[in-house]
């Protein structure tokens, strides 16, 4: 078996070396590309959301480079991503590809999850499958935690592209680390090298909350990039969505730290009392939450037709007005301009500036 999952994020660099380890022929697609794209929307529905569109496309290019296997979560609820692995089945099929489709029809199941990986991988006891899935939890969480150092410290660097090479750099030392123990070396190793990058003390650089579906957030090419872009900038980007988190929120495998989507529910009352799919109510919940931190605005982005995140905006836009706090909403499908974007993001900032010359009026 040749298996390929499609790319979310970092997610593919938590899990190939470890699976690889255990008999599994790991063989993640490209990075998306514009080639990706528009396969993915040569072949999907008209209506399917940007998500779907990369991912179909991911399939497709591994599939052309030989692969047999693909692993597709699945799930249930009011956000169509449950259906996506049954519909691009279906659609890869069409296509005349032969391949086996592998879901994890419950993600929110531990069991399943370990079912899955116990099917795919030469691994004999459920003990094992236990340990080897958490390892690649904690390594997903020290992704995670890099991506944020990476965002902290981009903006008050002075030498520049010294934080880009440090994170290049921690990537791989992370990427590398495939047991618990060189797992913990390796963080003690990356939290040395960027505390090595030259930075500014007295910087105060604008602070975006980034919050908003969360593949669109933690994909970089189907946000075209926007947090790096926002760091090159001279902002900090604190985003409100992390993977780990949303593991975590499942399976507990950092067990102090509290439940974000519980906390959410909290903060969102009562502009939103119940979830309306997806990251809806993380969405509305952490703005607030950011608004009494003091960050000077929020991005919230989604893909263009995704229904939660739509009740998340309509909602964004009466918080910005109450509140009086800055609140940018970005669409994106296949049709968004990398000029259009950059254009937003500039004039979004350069509110920010003058609203904290003013004191925040």
């Amino acid at each position: 078996m040749k298996l390929t999952v499609p790319h979310m994020g970092l997610l593919s660099m938590a899990y190939t070396k470890v699976l690889r380890e255990h008999g599994v022929q790991m063989h993640p697609p490209p990075r998306p590309t514009k080639k990706t794209l528009n396969l993915g929307v040569r072949h999907s529905p008209e209506y399917a959301c940007l998500p779907f569109k990369i991912n179909l496309g991911n399939m497709i290019e591994a599939l052309e480079e030989g692969v047999d296997s693909i692993l597709m979560p699945g799930g249930y609820g009011p956000c169509r991503f449950g259906y996506y692995g049954v519909i691009q089945a279906e659609i890869l099929k069409g296509l005349g590809y032969r391949f086996q489709m592998a879901r994890t029809d419950n993600p929110d199941s531990l069991s399943d999850m370990i079912k899955t990986i116990k099917d795919i991988s030469d691994i004999e006891t459920k003990w094992d499958a236990y340990r080897v899935f958490y390892l690649i939890l904690i390594r997903m969480a020290a992704f995670d935690k890099l991506e944020a150092l990476y965002f902290k410290t981009k903006p008050r660097e002075i030498n520049n592209g010294e934080t880009d090479r440090a994170f290049r750099e921690g990537l791989k030392i992370i990427e590398d680390a495939t047991s618990y123990t060189s797992l913990l070396r390796a963080w003690l190793k990356v939290k040395r090298i960027f505390r090595d990058v030259k930075t500014d003390k007295r910087a105060r650089p604008l602070r975006i909350g980034i919050l908003g579906e969360i593949f669109v957030v933690i994909e970089p090419f189907a946000n075209m990039d926007v947090e790096r872009r926002l760091a090159r900038m001279g902002v900090e980007v604190v985003r409100g969505v992390w993977l780990s988190d949303w593991l975590n929120d499942r399976f507990r495998f950092k067990p102090f730290r509290p439940n974000q989507n519980k906390m959410a529910k909290k903060w969102a009352y009562p502009y939103l009392r119940y979830p309306s799919g997806g990251e809806s109510i993380e969405s509305v919940g952490k703005t607030i939450k950011f608004y009494k931190e003091g960050i000077d605005g929020v991005i919230h982005i989604m893909p263009f037709t995704c229904m939660p995140e739509l009740v998340a905006s309509t909602i964004l836009h009466r918080i910005s007005s109450d509140l009086n706090y800055p609140v940018l909403s970005l669409t994106f499908d296949e049709h968004v301009s990398e000029a259009n974007l950059q254009t937003r993001l500039e004039a979004f900032v350069d509110l920010l500036e003058r609203r904290r010359k003013k004191g925040g009026l």
